[in-house]
């Protein structure tokens, strides 16, 4: 029995009506013809018209299905990275509601657009969510969004999303929320039987990966010595272990200074970069990974970039302050499977862990500057997940509880809530079918696998009556036939362990 239905599909097409309508019928091939649409989400490459893609999903499913999501230079789709592609994911099921909000202006107002818009979702929603997904602009004031939304929220519902991105120009990001908008907070609120599992890379995982005083063996993107290639054997300018990178003169995200020296001029001695300024910055599959982690109070590494290099200045990917401690970490083929197998493992390890009725969808996120520094890598990371499909797409931040992070592989399973839904459906199945109460404890009792024709000795009833009180538990899901022998599900089992028991 399926509690939730999810269905993917993706389009290449060049015309932006046609890949939305291609893509949204494809998802709707892997639903059951039953299926009701909750919520649509959907991702488009920033060079689509997002008005057009919209469209064309809503040719196919009309304007009543709740449609959500945004702009994304890759889309993990099925466990596959895409690219150039419309990608469409579609949830199904009647044991859980979606309410949906949209903020705008967060470049000018981020925490009231951030109350805004978790406020609109919470009132579509009509009840209190269990899980507030989050797409954002890259609007250089995510932290301040996040933190308007948690203001309405609160800190006890999850939070999981992240920035919409494009092709690292930072300024043609779009979310959509029913429609297309740009400068836009989107929040979708989920409520009802469900239970989400949240899991993201450990920035433990990267103590390992700090740079050390070591020589070590760097090429740049294009393997041309000159730009920081291969250099060994060199003494560095500045002696990185004596030395603690502190940061000694910042605005939010611009590091102007490090230990008093010009950031870039900083930065390209600890690497022993001999290429130009505008070299390096042009290099950025180099610097992205090669970037600088904060260093908490806890000795956790939070890394902030640069994501990006302006006029001789580093530009991080999250706010910085003035005093803040920074490690240069490599991130390399080794460091981004840390990150998948640390925020795979959390995930699967996260209670409950159900058997057979797992979730149907484990959202991805997947840092676009990691994509960036290796997609080969991503891919077979995206690979090696078998347990169900992964659905997601790159963003430039991701935002997970009540915080905004950088470079993070970040998972979110939507699990339904057996123990909620047994309830319900035990009620309502022995209101409607007062004998199948019985039938189940006997079942129960006989081992928990029977066949018919014992079952209806031991019941004293007919063989044809014991199939009609068994019917029922099949219909609910309590029980499976096979030929002439009826088994009690795991889901039966919860329902006698925490209600008959």
């Amino acid at each position: 029995m399926k509690f939730i239905e999810f269905g993917y599909g993706a389009s290449k097409d060049d015309n932006p009506l046609k890949a939305g309508a291609h893509a949204t019928s494809d998802a709707l091939k892997n639903l059951s013809k039953s299926s009701m649409p909750n919520v649509v989400f959907l991702f488009s490459h920033p060079d689509y018209n997002p008005e057009e893609v919209l469209n064309g999903v809503n040719l196919i499913l009309g304007e009543k299905t709740t449609i959500v999501g945004g702009s994304s230079k890759y889309g993990i789709i099925n466990n596959n990275l895409c690219e150039n592609s419309v990608f469409v994911g579609i949830l199904a099921s009647k044991y859980f509601n979606v309410g949906a909000g949209v903020g705008l202006g967060i470049s000018m107002n981020p925490r009231d657009a951030g109350k805004k818009a978790a406020s609109a979702a919470m009132d579509d929603l009509g009840m209190m969510p269990k899980l507030m997904m989050v797409f954002m602009d890259y609007c250089k004031f995510e932290e301040e969004v996040l933190n308007g939304i948690v203001d309405v929220l609160g800190i006890t519902t999850p939070i999981f999303g992240g920035t919409t991105s494009d092709d690292f120009k930072f300024k043609e990001t779009y979310q959509y929320c029913n429609d297309a908008y740009f400068d836009s907070v989107v929040c979708v609120a989920i409520g009802g039987d469900i239970i989400p599992k949240i899991s993201y890379s450990s920035s433990r995982s990267l103590m390992d990966h700090t740079k050390n005083n070591e020589n070590t063996e760097y090429m740049s993107s294009d393997g041309n010595n000159k730009k920081g290639g291969i250099t060994k054997g060199k003494q560095q300018t500045i002696n990185y272990n004596d030395n603690k990178t502190i940061i000694t003169d910042a605005n939010k995200r611009y590091i102007y200074s490090l230990n008093y020296i010009n950031s870039l001029k900083y930065y390209k001695n600890i690497l022993n970069y001999e290429g130009s300024n505008m070299e390096l910055q042009k290099d950025r599959a180099y610097y992205l990974s090669h970037p600088f982690g904060l260093v908490d109070s806890n000795g956790n590494i939070h890394i902030k970039g640069p994501i990006s290099i302006k006029n001789d200045i580093l530009i991080c990917g999250s706010n910085v302050m003035k005093g803040n401690e920074l490690k240069l970490v490599d991130i390399n083929d080794e460091t981004i499977k840390k990150l998948f197998d640390d925020a795979i493992s959390s995930t699967l390890n996260t209670p409950p862990k159900y058997t057979k009725h797992i979730s149907p969808l484990t959202f991805c996120l997947t840092s676009l500057f990691l994509t960036e520094i290796s997609k080969t890598t991503i891919k077979e990371c995206l690979k090696e997940y078998t347990s169900n499909p992964l659905f997601g797409f790159t963003p430039y931040g991701e935002a997970i509880f009540s915080k905004y992070m950088n470079y993070t592989v970040s998972m979110c399973s939507i699990v339904p809530d057996l123990i909620s839904i047994s309830a319900k459906e035990g009620i309502h199945m022995i209101t409607k079918y007062p004998a199948t109460k019985e039938t189940m404890l006997k079942i129960d009792t006989m081992g928990g696998a029977v066949k018919i024709e014992e079952l209806a000795k031991e019941l004293g009833i007919h063989r044809r009556t014991a199939y009609d009180r068994v019917e029922p538990l099949l219909q609910c899901g309590f029980a499976e036939k096979d030929r002439a022998t009826v088994k009690i599900t795991e889901f039966g089992k919860l329902f006698l362990k925490f209600w008959f028991k």
